[in-house]
């Protein structure tokens, strides 16, 4: 094997396909998630994980420029936030009468973001909302109930990396009818704080990264510490 990258990375045309799909409906849950230098190894490293997951995006500027450096295939920055698919999955929704529900974040948190959102998007129709802090087996069972109960078209959750996801894949498999399952990483956060969070210049020149670091410590402590390490980690074994 060339390299020990299982994650295969997808375009921003792939995400225009993900919301026909919604539309349209498919047989089974499509599984999203978006990954950074931070959680890239967490999930990379969990085969049974990545084999569950049917789309990675690259959410960040950094993993962007490896993989164009590295691949003859190129891909752009995706995230699931304002600057890149966020706006665009929630239009999507209100425009097609889709149901959402929004899992993650604290409680404070996540009912401070769904006002920001509802306030956006007046006419989405959001089914089901809970903090992503799920203690016991039995509480999570209660909440895949729920889940199947309400039966949103488009479910979106928010716990960080690897939590969020193998939450969605427990989800699947518990038999949540939704069309798509989306991880959103910090946007529940984000939005709570500022119905948008990234300054307008930030978003023009790609610079989410020096927003973070200014207002987060544990932002600029991911930056020094663990971003070189991965950024090693990752060109060592393409080429291993």
């Amino acid at each position: 094997m060339k390299h020990q990258h299982r994650i295969k990375l997808a375009d921003s045309l792939s995400f225009n396909n993900i919301l026909k799909s919604i539309t349209k409906g498919s047989s089974e849950p499509i599984l999203v998630t978006f990954v950074n230098p931070f959680s890239y190894y967490d999930i990379n490293d969990d085969k049974a994980l990545c084999e569950k997951f049917d789309y990675f995006f690259s959410d960040g500027s950094l993993l962007t420029i490896l993989h164009n450096l590295l691949n003859s295939t190129k891909i752009d920055r995706v995230s699931f936030d304002y600057s890149s698919v966020a706006g665009v999955t929630l239009q999507h929704a209100q425009s097609e009468g889709l149901t959402v529900a929004f899992i993650g974040a604290t409680e404070p948190e996540i009912q401070k973001a769904v006002a920001n959102i509802q306030n956006r998007y007046p006419n989405l129709k959001i089914v089901y909302v809970r903090n992503g802090y799920i203690r016991t087996d039995k509480e999570e069972n209660q909440v895949m109930l729920e889940l199947i109960e309400k039966g949103a078209d488009i479910l979106i959750c928010g716990m960080g990396a690897p939590r969020q996801e193998n939450f969605l894949v427990r989800a699947k498999k518990a038999g949540v009818p939704s069309k798509v399952m989306f991880t959103c990483g910090g946007f529940l956060t984000q939005t709570a704080l500022k119905d948008d969070y990234y300054h307008p210049f930030v978003k023009k020149f790609g610079v989410r990264w020096l927003q973070r670091a200014i207002l987060h410590a544990h932002v600029r402590k991911r930056i020094l510490l663990d971003y070189p390490k991965f950024t090693a980690r990752f060109i060592r074994e393409y080429f291993s």
